[in-house]
Formats: C-alpha cells, structure tokens, sequence
C-alpha cells in the first residue's frame, strides 16, 4: 500500500466509526429510555458525529486533490450519503433546540437518519462485494460495529447515561465482533509469514500491530465489566484512539 493512501483511509474509518455511533445513538433515543435531562445531554454531545464527518469529508478531497495517483479504493457515494446525513444532522438539532415541530415529527427525523445510515452501510458493502474485496468488508463490519459502538458508548459516557444495560450489552457486543474479526485476521496468517520469507514485511507487521490494538482497544472496553466500576470516559477515549490504529493498519495488511 502507498502512503499516499493512508488520509483516505483514515477519512473512510472516521466515516465509519460516525455512521456506526449514531445508529447505536439513534436507536438509544429512539427507545424511549432516556429522561429529559439525558436527552439534553446527549444531544450536546450528538454534534461531534457531525464533526467527525465533515473531517472524514475534508481530508478525503483534499486527499484526493494532492494525490492524484492514490490507488486506494474509493466510494464516491459515500460524499452523497455523508452529506445528507449531516444536513439531517443540522435539521434535526434546530428542530429539537428550537422545539419545532411535535415530539412525533423530530423522532420521525431520527427514524429518517437511522434509515440512512443503514442505507450507508448497506451501500458501501454492496460496493465491497462488487469489487471483490472480501478484506474491505470484514475492516468496514469492524469500524461500523466494534469502532461505532465503542464510540457511541463513550459519546454516552460523556453526556452521563442512566440507561445501565448499555454498559454491558454494548462491550459484550464489542467483544464478541472483535472475537470474530480476530479469527478472521488470524485465518491468513501463514501466507503472511510466508511472502515475509521473499521479503514482504509490511503486511504481517501491520496485521500484527492492529491485532495487538484491536486486543488492546478491546481489554480497555471491559476493564469496567471486569472491574465492575462505571465507564471512564477517559479509558473510553484510549480503546476509541487504539480501534482507529487497528482499523487503519488492518487496511494496510490486505
């Protein structure tokens, strides 16, 4: 893999991280679970997704600007689909800050975002399986479901939930894709050695860094399960840092 390609990648991992977050935090307030206090709150910290995909947005054209021989691979629906869902973003924050509209009307704008969010990740597969990159979509499964709900839980943390079964379903349920993912990285593993051999470093050293980072990121996550403490932010806030390494470096080993 050039260096060149490793901003679109990152780009592509923050896209993912965001859309997986939301739908774990759209959900969450979809279900009725949070009080009027915890609404507030999360709706405080709701803006960093839209923040982190207008970054995702940023590095990739500019990206793609400077490096017009970038061999990464790319999907130019992403760009629509980021865009509306940030429009959505701003549209449903003015209408919950300004209370316009019924509660009825802005749960159905959360409803729309979380259809479109799925639709995201339903595209961005599809265009992994046309190309044949079987790796590409096993890395955007981890970066949307380990990287998303690992961040949506932080998100969450930070804006002080009360709902207690999100502190351990949602590790639970990063665990057990980072135990999947894990399998799956080890299943190729010989060849690896083996091109190391003939002189190939660089993909075996990467998919051991984001094994060691995926295994890190994901002993952080339950250190609150195995502890039985509350969720520190700040521990979240490692795990978050190490899953982007993992996801960024497992690129770089396929």
């Amino acid at each position: 893999m050039q260096w060149n390609n490793w901003s679109i990648l990152l780009s592509e991992v923050l896209e993912q991280f965001s859309i997986g977050a939301f739908i774990i935090i759209g959900g969450v307030m979809l279900s009725g679970k949070l009080c009027f206090g915890q609404h507030d709150r999360v709706m405080k910290v709701l803006p960093f997704i839209s923040w982190l995909l207008i970054a995702s947005l940023l590095i990739r054209e500019a990206s793609l600007m400077a490096f017009t021989s970038s061999t990464s691979m790319t999907n130019s629906n992403t760009v629509v689909f980021v865009l509306v869902f940030v429009a959505l973003t701003l549209i449903y924050s003015l209408c919950e800050n300004r209370l316009i509209g019924k509660d009825g009307s802005r749960k159905l704008i959360i409803g729309v975002m979380l259809l479109w969010s799925i639709a995201y990740v339903i595209n961005i597969l599809s265009f992994s399986a046309n190309a044949g990159h079987v790796g590409y979509m096993i890395i955007t499964i981890f970066s949307i479901g380990f990287g998303g709900s690992l961040l949506a839980h932080a998100m969450l943390v930070k804006a002080q939930h009360k709902v207690d079964p999100l502190n351990i379903a949602l590790p639970l349920f990063g665990t057990l894709i980072s135990v999947i993912i894990f399998i799956v990285a080890c299943l190729d593993l010989t060849t690896l050695v083996e091109q190391t051999q003939t002189g190939l470093l660089l993909p075996f050293i990467w998919r051991m860094v984001s094994m060691g980072c995926l295994i890190a990121a994901t002993g952080l996550w339950l250190m609150s399960l195995l502890t039985k403490t509350k969720p520190v932010l700040a521990i979240l806030a490692c795990a978050c840092t190490l899953a982007v390494i993992a996801s960024l470096t497992v690129n770089g080993s396929f």
